[in-house]
C-alpha cells in the first residue's frame, strides 16, 4: 500500500501521533483518502511508467488518466485489437498536450478513428512520484498545494473519526439528527469546502 502525497511519518507528525499503535489503520485511512482525491479530480496523481490505457475512437482527444505526460512510448489504432508494433503511429501523426494529458489525432482538427476500445496508448506520466517528489512538468508549489489539501482533510477526518458517518449523536442528553443545524464535525460529508476549493485547479475538466 503506497502513500505518496504524504508519507506516514509526515502525517503522524502533523496529527501529533508519536507511537506506532495506529500505523496500520492510519495507512489504510490515508491510502483511501488518496483514492478519493483521484476520484474527485477525475485523474490518477501517482506517476507511472509504461502505463497502458485503452480508448474508444470517434473523439477529438484522448484523455490520459496520469498527467502531465512525460513521454509516449506508442499509440496504436487497431479495430481488431491485435496491437502490432508495426502499426504504431509516428509522433508526427498526433499532437500531444503533455501538461494537460490530452492527445489529438493528426493536426488536431479531426476525430480519432471510430471504434470501441480500438486505441491503445502506452506512456509515462503523473503528478507526484512514489517517493513524494514532483513529477516532470510539475512545480513544487503545485505539489505543496495538493499536499496542503491532503493534510487538511486527513487532519479533520482523523480528529473526528469516531463521529463521522453517523446519522445521529447524543450531546448532553439531546439527540441530534442528521440534517439538523449541527456543527460541521457532526455532519456527513465528503471533502471539506476549503479542500474542495483547493483541489479545483487539479480537477480534470472534461
Amino acid at each position: 500500500m503506497s502513500l505518496y502525497i504524504m508519507t506516514l511519518a509526515e502525517a503522524k507528525s502533523i496529527l501529533g501521533i508519536t507511537d506506532t499503535v495506529d500505523d496500520a489503520t492510519l495507512t489504510i485511512w490515508l491510502s483511501g483518502l488518496q483514492g478519493r482525491f483521484d476520484q474527485h479530480c477525475r485523474r490518477a496523481f501517482l506517476y507511472g511508467e509504461n502505463v497502458t490505457e485503452y480508448f474508444d475512437g470517434g473523439v477529438t482527444e484522448l484523455l490520459a488518466r496520469r498527467y502531465p505526460i512525460d513521454s509516449v512510448s506508442s499509440i496504436i489504432v487497431d479495430q481488431d485489437q491485435a496491437w502490432s508494433a508495426d502499426e504504431a503511429l509516428d509522433s508526427a501523426d498526433y499532437v500531444l498536450n503533455a501538461v494537460r494529458g490530452r492527445v489529438y489525432y493528426g493536426t488536431g482538427k479531426l476525430p480519432w478513428p471510430s471504434g470501441v476500445q480500438n486505441i491503445r496508448m502506452i506512456y509515462d506520466g503523473g503528478f507526484v512520484k512514489s517517493d513524494g517528489t514532483a513529477a516532470t512538468n510539475v512545480e513544487d508549489a503545485e505539489l505543496e498545494a495538493l499536499r496542503r489539501c491532503f493534510m487538511l482533510q486527513a487532519n479533520y477526518e482523523w480528529r473526528n473519526r469516531k463521529i463521522l458517518g453517523i446519522s445521529q449523536v447524543s450531546q448532553q442528553g439531546a439527540t441530534v439528527h442528521q440534517g439538523a443545524q449541527v456543527p460541521l464535525a457532526l455532519k456527513q460529508m465528503t471533502l471539506l469546502p476549503e479542500v474542495e476549493s483547493g483541489l479545483q485547479p487539479f480537477v480534470r475538466m472534461i
